[in-house]
């Protein structure tokens, strides 16, 4: 009894969670080990995917960032992406979870009352203590109250160690958003680039027979050998087995996005992606190195498990202390139904309780390293997150601006090639040149006309990675998870595309 008023004696609130200490983000001031990349100029011939872009240091990304390409098409695949997504129905889900539990723990703190009635009828025999035997009935009804006083602060340890499981699993359907969003648009450009690279193959393939009718013409006048014109037919013949493989992978990406949206691929109804009507955002927000921890949900996810994780240190402490309970009753109890409620039928009890482990075999402290153990894995993970996707911005960075480069020069390179051959292809149907002037003349055209579009694709994607990395249009505090009205209608003066006098892939 002693040991109980002395334990009710100690001050309410004690409580045995270890203080937070979550690792500082990173004291640097760029992404990349040299000065990160100001402005990208202007690459001509290559339509949208040529535009200028600013990168724009401090900003935040808009939260609905894909509708800055100005695509209707990007935009209803992106709406009907979080409409119908299993994935995020899930997520939504497993946090509804997670918010329940909690709000069961939450009852903890309050008495647990519980009402209890029975009734029966018992025939005693005599011959037990040398008596009449006896029928009789007993009808009870009580009311029963249990509390158990957080003296040692365990129940408010489990709730935080719940709280943070919620908030763990809210940013968990914040992230689900931001990949789904994410991977949508990247399939989506994916897709539009497949498309191109197919239409331009095509053209190639027609390119090829034309010039092959001309080998033909000339091995007719005896101009050329007829090996001119089988080695003619081999090039339509290489160039069209090119088309199955590219037709095989556009396919794998248009079944690819349907599952993004959440349809079977029979019942998708993907529209028409063209890359050229893409526009690329002229304002790339990148956000301070010392703001990217409050933001990206990934980093807040595994802050969240660094708190469940404390918490479940403390819960491990406090189960080695004395865990006090309170409970009591009161009701009536009586043989006759109609003098239940009689004074002398009052029945009523209080009592309370102190356990004390006192030899468990070390168990208790085993369980509080391993949850210590266990936090230093949680601190770790929560470092790596941090570094990956440090490492993550500074791939973007570089990937916007070296691959910006590469459209430049792969334009260039066309343009060469396609005066080559041009120049080439005139001059053979002149006589001026032999066949094999003309084959690499066309190889290297082809390649490089093929190499553009892949290269323009390239940028689009570049630019949708670095707003995922940097974090998408989630920002603190913001929980709200509702996409409305994801679908915009775009001018036409949006959709215009630039003059030009250098030859335009895919036309």
């Amino acid at each position: 009894m002693l040991l109980m008023v002395s334990a009710l004696a100690i001050p309410a609130g004690c409580s045995f969670e270890p203080p937070l200490k979550v690792p500082a983000a990173p004291v640097v001031k760029s992404y990349t080990s040299h000065r990160g990349p100001k402005q990208i100029k202007a690459i001509a011939g290559v339509g949208h995917a040529g535009r200028a872009q600013a990168f724009a240091y401090g900003a935040k990304v808009e939260a609905r960032w894909w509708k800055l390409y100005n695509s209707n098409a990007i935009d209803t695949l992106v709406h009907r992406a979080i409409k119908n997504s299993p994935t995020l129905a899930a997520s939504q889900a497993t946090l509804e979870e997670a918010h329940q539990n909690l709000k069961s723990v939450e009852g903890i703190f309050f008495p647990q009352v519980s009402l209890g009635t029975n009734a029966q009828r018992q025939r005693q025999s005599g011959a037990g203590f040398g008596g009449p035997t006896r029928t009789f009935s007993l009808y009870t009804g009580d009311l029963q109250v249990s509390y158990d006083p957080d003296i040692f602060g365990l129940n408010r340890i489990v709730m935080h160690s719940f709280k943070a499981q919620e908030d763990q699993q809210r940013y968990a359907l914040q992230e689900a958003y931001l990949t789904l969003e994410g991977n949508t648009v990247t399939t989506a450009i994916e897709v539009a680039s497949l498309e191109a690279r197919v239409k331009t193959t095509q053209s190639l393939v027609r390119n090829e027979q034309n010039i092959l009718k001309i080998v033909r013409q000339q091995y007719h006048l005896g101009a050329v050998t007829y090996l001119d014109v089988v080695n003619q037919e081999s090039q339509v013949a290489a160039t069209e087995a090119t088309l199955p493989p590219l037709q095989q992978s556009l396919a794998a990406a248009r079944h690819a996005l349907a599952i993004l949206l959440g349809r079977i691929p029979s019942q998708a109804h993907i529209p028409v992606l063209n890359l050229n009507s893409l526009n690329l955002p002229p304002t790339l927000p990148v956000s301070l190195p010392s703001a990217l921890v409050h933001q990206r949900p990934d980093i807040l996810s595994a802050e969240a498990q660094l708190k469940a994780g404390d918490a479940q240190v403390g819960e491990a402490v406090a189960k080695m202390y004395p865990l006090i309970q309170i409970t009591g009753d009161i009701g009536f109890e009586n043989g006759r139904i109609a003098n239940f409620f009689d004074a002398s039928s009052l029945i009523w009890s209080i009592a309370g309780s102190l356990t004390q482990t006192i030899f468990d075999g070390g168990t208790l402290r085993a369980n509080k390293r391993a949850a210590q153990a266990a936090l230093k894995a949680v601190v770790a993970d929560y470092q790596s997150t941090i570094l990956n996707d440090f490492a993550q911005v500074a791939n973007a960075l570089r990937a916007v601006q070296n691959d910006a480069q590469t459209l430049r020069y792969q334009q260039q390179a066309y343009v060469s090639a396609f005066r080559a051959y041009k120049l080439a292809r005139w001059e053979y149907k002149a006589g001026s040149v032999d066949y094999t002037t003309l084959l690499t003349a066309q190889v290297q055209y082809q390649q490089s006309r093929l190499a553009v579009v892949t290269a323009q694709a390239q940028r689009y994607q570049d630019t949708a990675a670095l707003f995922v990395a940097m974090g998408g249009g989630w920002w603190p505090k913001q929980y709200r998870t509702i996409h409305k009205d994801s679908v915009v209608k775009v001018s036409k003066t949006q959709m215009t595309r630039p003059a030009t006098t250098q030859p335009t892939v895919g036309k």
